[in-house]
Parts: structure tokens; C-alpha cells; sequence
């Protein structure tokens, strides 16, 4: 005997849903076995140029290195030994271009010079040279915030609740700071004030002087209260074009002795 007409319908449409069902399956883990494929490209792509991206800063610093020797060992009486900044070849890797560049980081003021008294005046008057729209009193007060996340040891004060209060909240450092981008979370620099500082700022792990052979107009000015802005744009074209290589002769120079420095 065989089974009535709508009971082998049935059988049909549940082979039918079956049949859907191994497909839709099939196609699911098709989908996650392409999609685990290509999260596992993307991640050993990654990986790659993790390591070609060391591969190349290694390469810079072994070629900073070469450069600043082989200028040691081939420099001149009465000239500079290196002439900063230093740029690199630019290699074509990929599609992209890759460069280096040697800085003299002295050339700067030293963020954590202001741990001295001496030099917090220096770094309200570099403020109002890159920055003139900011007023002394606010500038002062950034100097003061500043001194305040350098000094070492754990204390509560208007500054600490001032930055345990903030949307993103976050603690001072309360030592000298690593990178001149830390100051960004100093109380009142804000982004305007930190990129016209930015070229003219450096955190070097101690207090140290400033190389005038290699300072931009802005830093040469520190060197007297009283020196304008064009006078150390002057001084900075002079060195440029006669570089002295000692302090005497730097201080020999007429525009120096003018300015007591």
C-alpha cells in the first residue's frame, strides 16, 4: 500500500525544510569560517607591518647614529661638528615614504626646568612670545600648575581636585615629565597654547641649559628679559651665517654684549 496523497506532501515539505535548513548551515558556517579568514589576514597583516614599522625606527636610529660619528670624526676647526637638523633619505617602501629627522632637543626649553625658580620667568615669557593673547595672570598660573605636577610627593590641593573632577578624570604626575605632550593635561594649557608651544618645548629627564647654536628665535629671547622677538631672529640669522664655536666668542658678539646676557 502507499501512503495517501497528502500525507507524501508532508514527507515532500518537510525533506524541503530540511534541505533549506543544511543550506542555511552550510552558508552560516561558510560565513564565519570567511569572516574568521579574513580577521585572521587582517591580524597577521598587522603583524607584519608591526614589525617592518620596528624594522624601519631601528634603521633610523642606527642611521642617526652613523650620521652623528661620522660628522664627529670629520668635523672642521671653527665649524659646527652638526649642523641640525639632520634629515634622512627618504626611502619608497609600499607606497609610503619614510624619513628621518635629527633634532637638537637642548635647541628647546626644558618643560622641567621649570622645577627651578629661576627658570619659571623664562617660561611665562616664552608663553606670551608664542602665545601673546594670553594674559600674564594666566600664564603665571600655567607656570604654577606646571611646577605644581613636577614636584614630587602626594598632596590635596585646589589643582588635585581640579583634575579629580573632570569628565575623564586622572591624577598630576607629581615627577618631571617624560614627553613634552604631557603638559596637555596641565590645568589651563589648552590646545591652542600647547601647539605654539609645541616646536619650541622638549622633557629631557633633567635640568639642563639651553644650546644656542641650535634654539629657534623664541628660546634665543630667554637668554635676556629684555630681548625682542626680531633681535633674537637676528641673533638666530648671525649664528647662522658665522657660528661661533665657543661661549667666548658667542659672547663677543656685539648684539650679545648689548643685551647682558
Amino acid at each position: 500500500m502507499y501512503p495517501d496523497l497528502p500525507s507524501r506532501k508532508r514527507q515532500q515539505g518537510v525533506v524541503i525544510i530540511v534541505a533549506l535548513f543544511i543550506v542555511a548551515l552550510v552558508a552560516t558556517m561558510s560565513y564565519v569560517m570567511m569572516a574568521r579568514l579574513a580577521r585572521d589576514t587582517r591580524r597577521t597583516t598587522l603583524i607584519v607591518h608591526d614589525v617592518q614599522a620596528a624594522l624601519y625606527a631601528e634603521g633610523s636610529v642606527l642611521w642617526a647614529k652613523d650620521t652623528l660619528n661620522a660628522n664627529w670624526i670629520k668635523q672642521k676647526k671653527e665649524k659646527r661638528v652638526d649642523v641640525l637638523p639632520l634629515k634622512s633619505p627618504v626611502n619608497e617602501m609600499n607606497g609610503y615614504a619614510i624619513t628621518s629627522t635629527i633634532q637638537d632637543a637642548q635647541g628647546r626649553f626644558n618643560i622641567n626646568n621649570v622645577s627651578k625658580p629661576e627658570m619659571q620667568t623664562d617660561f611665562i615669557r616664552l608663553i606670551h612670545l608664542v602665545y601673546p593673547k594670553m594674559s600674564n595672570d594666566e600664564a603665571a598660573a600655567v607656570v604654577l600648575a606646571t611646577l605644581d605636577w613636577l614636584m614630587p610627593g602626594t598632596r590635596d590641593n585646589e589643582l588635585t581636585r581640579y583634575y579629580a573632577e573632570l569628565p575623564v578624570p586622572y591624577r598630576p604626575a607629581h615627577r618631571f615629565m617624560v614627553d613634552p605632550g604631557e603638559l596637555r593635561l596641565v590645568k589651563g594649557v589648552t590646545p591652542a597654547l600647547y601647539e605654539a608651544l609645541k616646536p619650541y618645548i622638549t622633557a629631557l629627564p633633567t635640568v639642563t641649559p639651553i644650546n644656542v647654536q641650535s634654539a629657534a628665535p623664541p628660546v634665543l629671547a630667554l637668554l635676556n628679559p629684555t630681548m625682542t622677538l626680531d633681535t633674537a631672529t637676528s641673533i638666530r640669522e648671525l649664528l647662522n651665517q658665522k657660528p661661533p664655536v665657543t661661549l667666548e666668542a658667542f659672547m663677543a658678539l656685539d648684539v650679545i654684549k648689548n643685551h647682558k646676557v
